[in-house]
């Protein structure tokens, strides 16, 4: 723990802190009206205080999606052995014949360290309602219950393991949950969160002393805050700062261009850690991390520096500028175990269909807390993926569902914001991962699935640390392919890639025949994401595309290389995965828990290989997702590799370049 940056309260000042805070909360978190907002302060203070310390768990997130489950169904989504935690889970649920998500439909049972009968045994409804009827006693966002989307942010402690049942009360067309959690030791391991049933309904408590707010309250009495004023006739200013310390409010405030943007470099480094229009690092955002307002722009993120800060503003208009710039500033020692924020906007002007779009591509160590989304189309243009220490010995992948169930809503529903998530409307919205951020070690690709024909703007925010770059011992694979499916369990796959379509059955709702076809798709950072493909190509009439569900399906990519060689290869894959090259097995790698990296070795003659990988798409931690990742060993000769989707020989002339 990095105890020089962590100023604690004295204990009467914690006490008329949390009588403020109670006198603050007394509506919901969920209240559509706004009335979360008075809960920020608290917020900020809980989930921001020990943001810069080590966070030394392994993040996870399960995602279901099951189908036609009939009257006392139950699905396991969770079973963990060893200590840990999970920080967020999220349900919705659609029944035959209904508009709407009809109440206590679904059941949960938590079982902890093993025990024969269940901590938690109630409905899903009544959970999260026990849960914001706690108020600010545990955490001041305990829970939210949006238009048929039902979320928990209270944390479930174990120290020897987890499992969590669902059961379908009632017949269910499908069920959606998503499960966020860490492995690894926590403080508060010996708590356990319990229901109690009543005559009154369902209550909730943990048993002993719980995660009380107090016991995170990092007000720092230290702060100074400072204003400059920022003046540029030629649409450019800025201001330095010089010393160390540590940024807990960043301001900016009076006639805000709409094209301003910002530029932070921290400890005289040559290239900027934070690079954003302001009107995407904010937009109308009211979170844990930024408060807007047209005239005026916070940001609470902390914003560690050593030696000096320069903050930069410009138009690319040339509008004069005047904006002041205040800030509060924490003057303290900082250790060099502290990572430094980074803030980065990205655009496309148009997405191809095939590929997901990059919203942050980071080399190093880090935590990875969130994003800004905006323009990004349709919902259903798939779901998010964070491919963690990808080009590594234990790859790990957390992906979801569709696109707004990332946000914590379901069924295309916006209008409202809270401390965490918010979609106040489609082109607009953004997700924290405060309650559980994404600690990486070697590299971090954050991907988000869209359709075609759109054009998305985003901004991820993420700690990273300063280190001294050494040679990769894994090249994440870039690389078009092609891909065919999704197709029956049992179907034969055409030889090569073309243009035919062939009929298969898979299961959707229920067993449907479909035109199966080769497709383009796009390994990005050695991860392939095939869920979306099959969203945007299949079922289109209908505008929404499908999920698929147990199937399986091919992905081929021409290899060329210079010489006869063989190649260490990092395969990571969560379903069964057949590998061959020029026709011949290679591998057959069995199912295994998330992304779970596999070695296998590549023989490639010299000129053109066919690469080709059969994935199946069975029920597991990430149901109804189907992809890969691929890294190679770092090698010259894995560097001078070529790949391409279509063939560059003649079939029958033994794979040589014509």
């Amino acid at each position: 723990m990095i105890r020089s940056i962590r100023i604690l309260l004295a204990i009467p000042v914690l006490l008329t802190a949390l009588r403020v805070v109670a006198a603050q909360t007394s509506h919901s978190p969920a209240d559509e009206t706004g009335a979360y907002l008075a809960n920020l302060a608290a917020a900020r203070n809980y989930y921001l205080s020990d943001l810069l310390e080590p966070h030394n768990y392994v993040p996870g997130k399960n995602s279901y999606l099951f189908q036609s489950l009939r009257q006392g169904e139950r699905r396991n989504v969770l079973n963990i052995e060893g200590p840990g935690s999970v920080r967020h889970m999220w349900f919705t649920w659609s029944v035959p014949g209904s508009d709407a998500v009809p109440p206590d439909m679904v059941r949960i049972r938590v079982y902890i360290n093993h025990e024969s009968q269940p901590s938690i045994d109630t409905t899903v409804d009544q959970l999260c309602r026990a849960a914001e009827a706690t108020g600010t006693k545990f955490t001041p966002f305990p829970a939210l219950i949006y238009k048929d989307a039902y979320n928990i942010y209270l944390p479930f402690y174990f120290s020897r393991g987890i499992r969590i049942e669902l059961e379908a009360v009632g017949g269910l067309s499908e069920l959606y949950t998503q499960i966020d959690f860490r492995r690894g030791h926590d403080a508060n391991e010996h708590l356990r969160l319990q229901t109690h049933i009543d005559p009154a309904g369902t209550r909730i408590a943990y048993a002993g002393e719980g995660p009380l707010l107090h016991h995170k309250l990092n007000l720092n009495p230290a702060l100074r805050d400072q204003q400059q004023l920022c003046v540029g006739s030629l649409g450019t200013c800025n201001i330095s700062l010089q010393g160390q310390g540590i940024l807990r409010r960043l301001t900016f405030e009076g006639n805000i261009p709409d094209d301003l943007e910002l530029t932070i470099y921290w400890d005289g480094e040559q290239d900027p850690a934070v690079t954003s229009p302001l009107k995407y690092l904010f937009s109308d955002f009211s979170n844990v991390a930024v408060e807007s307002t047209p005239n005026k722009k916070n940001c609470y993120l902390p914003m560690p520096f050593r030696r000096g800060a320069r903050i930069v503003l410009s138009s690319p208009s040339r509008k004069p500028i005047q904006v002041e710039i205040s800030y509060s500033l924490a003057r303290q020692t900082v250790p060099t175990t502290v990572p430094y924020f980074h803030a980065v906007f990205h655009s496309e002007a148009k997405t191809e269909g095939y590929r997901q779009y990059p919203i942050a591509r980071i080399d190093g160590s880090g935590l990875f807390i969130g994003v800004n989304l905006f323009d990004s189309g349709h919902n259903h243009g798939g779901g998010d993926a964070a491919l963690i220490d990808g080009g590594s010995d234990q790859p790990l992948l957390l992906h979801g569902i569709c696109g707004e169930d990332y946000f914590g809503f379901a069924w295309h529903h916006t209008g409202t914001m809270t401390p965490l998530t918010g979609a106040p409307v489609h082109e607009r919205r953004y997700r924290l991962h405060l309650e559980n951020p994404y600690p990486f070690h070697a590299s971090l690709s954050f991907l988000f699935g869209t359709f075609a024909d759109q054009s998305p703007k985003s901004v991820a925010f993420w700690y990273q640390y300063r280190e001294t770059h050494t040679k990769k011992k894994w090249l994440g694979v870039n690389a078009p392919w092609k891909v065919f499916g999704p197709a029956d369990s049992t179907a034969s796959f055409p030889y090569e890639p073309g243009n035919a379509t062939y009929k298969t059955v898979i299961p959707i709702n229920k067993p449907t025949e479909i035109e199966a076809q080769w497709q383009d798709a796009e390994m990005q950072d050695g991860f392939i994401d095939l869920t979306y493909n099959f969203r945007h190509f299949t079922l289109t009439k209908s505008g929404t595309g499908f999920i698929v569900g147990s199937s399986k399906t091919e992905l081929v990519t021409y290899v060329h290389s210079s010489t006869v060689a063989t190649m260490t290869a990092m395969l990571g894959q969560d379903d069964g995965a057949q590998i061959q090259i020029n026709g011949k097995p290679v591998a057959q790698l069995r199912p295994a828990r998330g992304l779970t990296g596999s070695i296998v070795h590549l023989s490639f003659n010299r000129g053109w290989n066919k690469l080709s990988v059969v994935l199946a798409n069975d029920e597991n931690s990430d149901w109804r997702w189907l992809g890969m990742s691929l890294a190679l060993q770092n090698t010259k000769q894995a560097e001078a590799l070529t790949f391409q989707s279509t063939p560059s020989y003649s079939v029958k002339s033994g794979f040589e370049r014509q």
